[in-house]
């Protein structure tokens, strides 16, 4: 039996540490709020003329913009997060106002040198200046910035790069896939996307990358981009490549695409026995496709046994035509009572209640 003493010492240690630990949050909050007010009173003598800016006409700005330029380094500190979230809210003439104050102030001279502070907090908020800025100069630096420690900072240099990177940072996006220090798919895929045109050209390599993650990002920015030079790249991915995740990509990518060579694939795709997720999504890409010769293949499938390939199937039906609209019609009239013709209905009848309230909405309009 364990002694009281011994209980009691033990309960006045953890009351101890939950009161160090709840001084130390209450202790934290004020520091915080104290900077914060301190900020605030730093910054608000020049609030007035950087709200005067951002309403000025062109023509009214010079005065206004070299005031600000000249303020002194402790007074732009304080400031220089509320520059940094207006940029990323405004546009127009009031986002160009605001990239020629940081231009004149030499900001993006000074935020490329704190990509390489020991602070991650002064690493992110430089990678996000510099995107916002799209200044091309600090693409090799925010590369970089992408292998960082810090998840944050990671987030914010291919977020940058997005904005201001060009093809030679492809590759680099591509490589923080993987490894210890990654960036999440959905932020690498926005930021290939952001990209343009003359990035996207680079991007073939990425569909023969040892990785099935890269491979799966390439392709899936392949297909949102609309890059239909490298339809039939995507469609041997469907065919041949041994990631499920892969595929499924390639597929949906196909039917983004809307290049006949994406038929046959995805008609292969379909065919019983493979992969549900796969036949899934193919069944959609089919509709998205637009060909009409899938116009069988796809009523076959509403009859399929899982439930999810059916109602795609039929979905897709609606969007491929008359033809298709009348096989889809002819399956709801099947007085079988199998499962095709409950498929059909349901599609049917989910479209002429789509087809009602957008009537509704245009009548609204009118």
């Amino acid at each position: 039996m364990i002694p009281a003493g011994v209980i009691s010492g033990a309960l006045l240690c953890l009351s101890a540490v939950v009161l160090t630990l709840g001084l130390l949050i209450v202790g934290n909050r004020f520091v915080r709020r104290h900077r914060q007010r301190r900020r605030e009173r730093i910054a608000a003598p020049v609030r007035g003329p950087l709200l005067q800016l951002l309403c000025a006409e062109e023509d009214e700005q010079t005065e206004l913009l070299h005031r600000l330029a000249g303020i002194d380094r402790r007074t732009w500190v304080a400031l220089e997060p509320t520059l940094t979230a207006l940029l990323g809210k405004v546009s127009g003439g009031a986002r160009t106002a605001l990239v020629r104050l940081y231009e004149l102030r030499g900001a993006g001279v000074d935020a490329i040198a704190d990509l390489s502070s020991r602070s991650a907090a002064r690493r992110g908020r430089a990678a996000q200046v510099l995107g916002q800025l799209c200044h091309r100069p600090a693409a090799p630096s925010l590369c970089r910035l992408l292998a960082d420690h810090d998840p944050e900072v990671r987030l914010a240099a291919a977020r940058a790069l997005g904005r201001c990177g060009g093809p030679e940072a492809v590759p680099y996006l591509l490589e923080s896939l993987h490894g210890s220090r990654t960036v999440p798919p959905g932020v690498v895929t926005g930021a290939l996307v952001s990209l343009g045109p003359e990035a996207q050209r680079g991007l073939a390599a990425g569909l023969e990358h040892p990785q099935p993650l890269a491979r799966a990002v390439t392709i899936e920015v392949l297909g949102a981009t609309g890059v239909v030079s490298h339809t039939s790249e995507i469609a041997r991915a469907l065919r041949e490549d041994p990631q499920i995740e892969v595929r499924i990509k390639a597929a949906r990518a196909l039917g983004r695409l809307g290049m006949p060579d994406g038929l046959e694939p995805l008609l292969a795709a379909v065919r019983p026995g493979g992969s549900v997720a796969l036949r899934m999504v193919g069944a959609g890409a089919l509709g998205s496709l637009g060909a009409v010769a899938a116009t069988g293949p796809l009523a076959e499938l509403l009859g399929d046994p899982d439930p999810h390939v059916a109602a795609n199937a039929a979905r897709s039906l609606l969007q491929l035509g008359p033809e298709a609209l009348a096989a889809l019609r002819a399956a709801a009239d099947d007085r079988s009572g199998g499962p095709a013709a409950a498929q059909a209905r349901a599609a049917l009848a989910a479209s002429a209640v789509g087809g009602a309230r957008h009537g509704v909405r245009a009548e609204v309009a009118l």
